[in-house]
């Protein structure tokens, strides 16, 4: 099996520098751009699924991809990027400012820190993993598929795969309408590609 992990367009509030979390933000016309490029990247055949947390940004994204080969759009819950509580929609200078403690506990050791009113990203892993899990479940050994997500869920995943502790979170980073491969096989999860923006013009990088 071959999952594509793609990450969605950028938004007014990835622009601005906004913590998103699950406020529903559309995609603005540079990531209505990137997604279009990403969807070239995909290429899906008609038999494809895509899967994609059920987020405006991401099923925009979704149909996008799945657009030139009338495949289907599955919404996935699991998918959805985690819940910022309190923090959603503030900047990082705001979060420095106005939440010390926790912007100092999101650095030092982001596995351990529960957003206010929100989730943890082990949570959050549990929950993309699960959706990882039956999105796997669900398809052959030769099957292709893409889930689009985000940002903080993509890069959980990833740790989850390569059994790296979230206390590592902040060592990675995911650009916006990046590609990551993972395969499975009789070998069991690899991942090929991460963080791939090569499909990109380089005036949307």
């Amino acid at each position: 099996m071959r999952l594509l992990l793609v990450r969605h367009g950028e938004t007014e509030w990835n622009k601005l520098g906004r913590f998103q979390g699950q406020c529903d933000v559309p995609l603005n016309n540079r990531g209505l751009a990137q997604a279009r490029q990403a969807a070239r990247a995909v290429a899906v055949s008609p038999g494809c699924t895509v899967y994609a947390s059920p987020l405006y940004r991401t099923m925009q994204t979704a149909q996008e991809i799945s657009r030139p080969a009338g495949a289907n759009v599955i919404p996935l819950e699991g998918l959805k990027e985690l819940n910022l509580g309190d923090l959603e929609g503030i900047t990082g200078a705001e979060m420095r400012a106005d939440w010390p403690q926790v912007y100092a506990a999101w650095r030092e050791d982001p596995a351990e820190l529960v957003m206010p009113k929100g989730e943890s990203l082990k949570q959050l892993q549990d929950r993309a993993w699960q959706a990882f899990l039956n999105m796997e479940s669900a398809h052959q050994e030769e099957d292709t598929l893409v889930a689009v997500s985000h940002n903080f869920t993509i890069r959980t995943i990833i740790c989850k795969l390569l059994g790296m502790p979230l206390s590592n979170f902040h060592r990675m980073s995911l650009d916006l309408a990046s590609i990551c491969t993972v395969e499975t096989g009789s070998s069991g999860r690899r991942l090929v590609v991460y963080n791939s923006t090569g499909h990109l013009s380089p005036k949307y990088r």
